[in-house]
């Protein structure tokens, strides 16, 4: 016959390993999550210093701005004004000169691309998107052509390089 403390020893033994191993593990998981819950708070509160600082370049802006784009027909001279009106002049490649103060639709695409449209006096449309940091112009013109079956109009895509003033 087993001793009686034996049999209590060895029931209990079991049960408190059990217990232990179970203290053991929560206290290791709610370690773990601790840590884990300081990493991510940390990291969060961490100052930018290596990251790249985000700087606008002096042509990122547009409006208020004097511009010179050359087209492969034509050089413009633009002033952009800040109350959505702009002054053109054209020269073509025979030295004739064109020039307006238009009201132009103005949208800000992104840092350094700007679209615009304006409608001349004549009919005339053009519409831009301008790209500051390239120095580029995609333009499309569209203007009246008797001869032309859609709608007595004719339109063509245009590109420039523009150079800013100061």
């Amino acid at each position: 016959m087993q001793n009686l403390k034996t049999i209590k020893i060895n029931t209990v033994q079991p049960k408190m390993d059990k217990l232990i191993r179970n203290s053991f593990a929560a206290t290791l998981k709610t370690t773990i999550y601790g840590f884990l819950a300081a990493a991510v708070v940390l990291s969060c509160n961490r100052k930018n210093e290596n990251l790249p600082e985000k700087r606008t370049s002096a042509n990122s802006e547009l409006l208020g701005k004097k511009a010179i784009i050359t087209f492969p027909e034509m050089r413009a001279e633009v002033t952009y004004h800040k109350d959505s009106t702009l002054h053109w002049k054209t020269t073509d490649k025979n030295g004739l000169i064109n020039e307006g103060d238009e009201k132009m639709d103005y949208k800000k695409l992104s840092e350094d691309l700007h679209f615009l449209n304006w409608i001349e006096k004549d009919g005339w449309t053009v519409s831009q998107v301008v790209n500051t940091k390239d120095g580029t112009v995609k333009s499309f013109w569209s203007f009246a052509d008797d001869s032309s079956p859609r709608g007595k109009r004719k339109s063509l895509f245009v590109d420039g390089k523009i150079e800013m003033v100061k």
